[in-house]
């Protein structure tokens, strides 16, 4: 019993040397990541700053464009917006190529170069001047998103000369504005995200690395969470009944550690452990979206180019009775085309785009989704259907930016499938199973709290996830305190001098 007790106090001890610092610094950080997100132009913010799109020069339709762009490859997406005044199809293939050509005169898209990169991001919401450029080729701090959001380097950074000392990001392949960060955005990030993610640059550009690293230090981390608490646990002794005096240790420093992780060590274990099934380690739990098959299936096969007839000038025509189109992306969903156009995230309509005589509607009905749903479990019984007009406990955001309402279906398979339908844009937007839920709770549950009856009660939530940094925080900075202490003890330990041998 001893030499395991003692085997739990030397790992604590020493894990705690080498990993208090960067547990001050997480719940630090954790303070900020409360109310800050990593600096990420989202598709909504991009929609907003753009022009709306003019397609009355438009002559070519998609079949047209996609013959002159030589893509032979399925299409991932296809965009139609404006560049600069001129109407032009957006090409990525499922291989990942990207492909532009002008929908006015046929002409391919060479690649942005400095003066177009000047013009794009001056003119890309309020008109402002260029003051520096510079290219680079590997990611930067700001880009860490580039890779969701279907970018990658060369790219263009364009400082502003605004107040705010904004960056630009455009795009040398698309010819887009792809990025923008201001000042206090990234002085706050350096608060939040950047600690708490270990979001260094190097560390970025290598992201196997990054993964690796994330994943051995918090299960350091949890190894070292557990021996603590145990070890607390051991050190209990209560002698004075009438005093709730427990630990035995009469130096400041490490009664404090032991009070405080008594108290909040399940805390911080929870919290590194959540950290680190963020990272979904060893894969143990399965993708929340459609496998490459499900989408075929989904879509109806690869996109059939010519059934889009209707020519992208009627349809805007229709289009800007209803929204300001600032972008319209061509979907094909159970084999039938479709224009589905945003002003922005909030405000979307779709047509149908092989129809003379359609017109422009909010969402699709939700019944012929079910049959859909039902057809990617042949023979599987559906548990439930319901169309939902708000978050659930997995479809949800802290921040409301996920759309409403969402088809709901919930399949009688062996892993209790579940998926999740935008109306407005006939996706499958999350797709649920046995350990995908178990994930959701064990890691956003329980690191950020976002339970359905708290994420919503501001500023209880707030009071609440404080609290328990505060305690989380306490853990830590004893830790940190006796590490310094060790350290110096260990610093001052001179080796004593050599007797010298009398001849």
């Amino acid at each position: 019993m001893k030499t395991t007790i003692k085997f739990f106090l030397l790992v604590h001890r020493y894990l705690g040397f080498a990993l208090s610092l960067l547990f001050v610094v997480w719940f630090l950080s954790g303070f900020a990541m409360m109310y800050v997100r990593y600096p990420t132009m989202r598709q909504h913010e991009k929609l907003q700053n753009l022009a709306p799109v003019d397609l009355q020069l438009c002559k070519l339709n998609l079949n047209e464009a996609l013959v002159i762009a030589g893509v032979k490859d399925t299409m991932r997406t296809v965009r139609l917006g404006m560049m600069l005044g001129r109407p032009v199809y957006r090409l990525t293939t499922t291989r990942g190529d990207y492909k532009a050509v002008f929908a006015d005169n046929g002409e391919l898209f060479s690649g942005t170069d400095s003066v177009l990169a000047d013009k794009l991001a001056s003119t890309f919401g309020k008109p402002c001047r260029v003051r520096k450029t510079a290219v680079l080729t590997q990611i930067d701090q700001w880009m860490a998103g580039a890779r969701s959001q279907g970018y990658t380097t060369p790219v263009y950074q364009m400082q502003m000369d605004d107040d705010e000392d904004t960056y630009m990001y455009v795009s040398v392949q698309t010819g887009e504005v792809v990025q923008r960060v201001n000042a206090r955005q990234r002085f706050l990030a350096w608060l939040g995200p950047i600690p708490h993610w270990i979001y260094l640059t190097v560390l970025l550009r290598n992201r196997s690395l990054w993964n690796d690293i994330i994943i051995w230090i918090s299960s350091l981390g949890v190894i070292m969470c557990i021996a603590g608490i145990v070890m607390g646990l051991v050190r209990y002794k209560r002698k004075d009944k009438s005093s709730l005096a427990f630990s035995p240790y009469k130096k400041r420093w490490f009664r404090w550690h032991h009070y405080t992780g008594f108290i909040f060590g399940i805390v911080v274990f929870t919290w590194v452990f959540s950290g680190l099934l963020s990272m979904t380690p060893w894969d143990w739990a399965p993708m929340t979206r459609l496998d490459i098959e499900e989408t075929a299936q989904w879509t109806g096969g690869p996109m059939k180019a010519a059934l889009f007839s209707l020519s992208p000038s009627k349809v805007i025509q229709r289009l800007n009775n209803e929204i300001s189109v600032k972008e319209i992306h061509l979907i094909q969903l159970n084999g039938k085309p479709y224009y589905l156009a945003y002003e922005d995230d909030d405000h979307t309509r779709l047509m149908p785009a092989d129809v003379d005589s359609g017109t422009p509607f909010e969402k699709f009905d939700y019944r012929p989704f079910i049959k859909m749903v039902q057809a990617l479990n042949p023979g599987i019984g559906i548990k439930e259907s319901k169309v939902l007009s708000e978050y659930d406990d997995y479809y949800y955001s802290k921040y409301n930016e996920k759309r409403l309402p969402v088809l709901r279906v919930k399949m009688s398979t062996l892993q209790e499938t579940w998926y999740y339908v935008d109306l407005k844009t006939g996706q499958v937007v999350l797709k649920h199973e046995k350990l995908s839920r178990l994930e959701r709770w064990l890691y956003h549950g329980l690191h950020s709290l976002d339970f359905k009856w708290l994420v919503y009660r501001r500023p209880l939530w707030d009071f609440v996830v404080g609290v328990l940094m505060i305690g989380g925080l306490s853990v830590s900075v004893t830790g940190l305190v006796l590490t310094w202490k060790w350290i110096k003890r260990k610093a001052n330990l001179k080796p004593a001098p050599k007797k010298r041998l009398k001849l």
